[in-house]
């Protein structure tokens, strides 16, 4: 089968190093895409439609997962092209459009913007690892979080005033009703309180949706827990 992995905000496509190893030794075709803005993907002035960008990726139907910012790119993609997604996985989904963050979270994202506008990058990227990685995450996927964030950093601040992110109609629990596409929702256990209450709206939402709690994971439970996720991956694709 066709797989699509979208990756976090936080990230960029390394983030899937041991879901492709693992996908592609079970003999699925996987792509996993550098977001535009991340990773070895340039960002460019002017508008970035991501569902489109994520559309174009696929050459016929796919299973398709999204972790945090990439999940939304998932369940719109889901809604608004329903003939190319067979199966769809939200990863730590992040609130659905109009929901507000909690205090905890905005104090967190007020923390990290101070960081950047004082030009500290390094240190509003170790910030958000602290955030969202479980507090025992491996020294290793700590390590490479705070890079991938740091080079999503350098690639879209110089640019932020020039770039506008264009989504299609917006989520509403009548269009999750609409979604007849198999759904695996899964969160990390030590997941932030905004991302675990998103996991149970979607899993509650979307008919027939299954939800999946990985112990022992924060945010990012592809490189916190891997073989748990793979695990997950490879039964939904059966």
């Amino acid at each position: 089968m066709n797989v699509l992995l979208l990756h976090a905000g936080i990230a960029d496509n390394r983030m899937w190093a041991p879901q492709v190893e693992a996908l592609e030794a079970a003999g699925h075709r996987v792509f996993a895409p550098d977001l535009p803005g991340y990773g070895t993907a340039a960002l460019e002035p002017g508008e970035v439609a991501y569902v489109e960008f994520a559309a174009a990726q696929l050459d016929g139907p796919a299973a398709v997962v999204g972790c945090s910012f990439g999940g939304r790119i998932a369940l719109e993609l889901a809604l608004d092209r329903p003939d190319l997604v067979q199966r769809l996985v939200l990863v730590g989904a992040p609130p659905l459009p109009g929901a507000e963050w909690s205090e905890a979270a905005q104090g967190d994202f007020a923390e990290e913007e101070g960081l950047l506008e004082g030009g500290d990058l390094a240190g509003a990227a170790a910030q958000q690892a602290r955030m969202w990685l479980a507090p025992d995450a491996d020294p290793a996927v700590r390590a490479l979080t705070e890079a991938m964030t740091l080079r999503s950093y350098e690639l879209q601040l110089p640019l932020e005033d020039a770039v506008k992110a264009t989504w299609p109609e917006p989520v509403t629990a009548e269009r999750l009703a609409e979604l007849a596409v198999p759904t695996l929702v899964v969160v990390g256990a030590a997941d932030v309180d905004d991302i675990q209450a998103t996991a149970g709206d979607l899993a509650a939402q979307i008919p027939g949706a299954r939800l999946e709690r990985i112990e022992g994971a924060g945010h990012l439970p592809g490189l916190e827990r891997p073989e748990e996720l793979n695990r997950l991956l490879l039964d939904v694709l059966r």
